[in-house]
């Protein structure tokens, strides 16, 4: 069987309000680390001014070293990841944008790869909709 040495990974743009995301952030992060559910692979922070024009930063410039989860690829989000991945981003406003290993997707991908077979498409919907629609819908 393949052995891969990362699985899938995918990038997230998580908005906020205000200049940053609050501490709780990084708590949950670190919780799905811990876990062994996903692997933080880069993460930085980008917020829209008042006047609209866009500022990076990285992860170590908002939060003391004693706060600043292990990055296992610093880096990997580029500018222009950030850039398009923080479009939608309202002045005033910030965004963490997070580069994830899915750990328990890595063996499944090693399967699908010795199958012959590949991803064709891939759609996720936000958990508060899910969670909306089940209220609503679920019996």
């Amino acid at each position: 069987m393949t052995t891969f040495d990362y699985g899938p990974i995918e990038f997230y743009a998580i908005g906020f309000d205000g200049d940053r995301p609050g501490p709780d952030v990084l708590a949950a992060i670190d919780d799905l680390v811990a876990s062994g559910t996903v692997n933080l692979l880069d993460l930085v922070f980008a917020r829209r001014s008042p006047e609209g024009e866009l500022e990076i930063l990285e992860l170590s410039d908002t939060i003391d070293d004693g706060g600043v989860p292990a990055l296992d690829l610093a880096g990997l989000a580029g500018e222009e990841d950030i850039a398009t991945l923080a479009e939608g981003l309202e002045p005033g406003s910030s965004a963490a944008i997070l580069v994830v290993e899915l750990l328990w997707a890595k063996s499944f991908a090693a399967a699908l790869y010795d199958a012959g077979g590949t991803v064709i498409a891939r759609h996720g919907i936000p958990a508060p909709i899910v969670n909306a629609f089940l209220a609503e819908n679920a019996s």
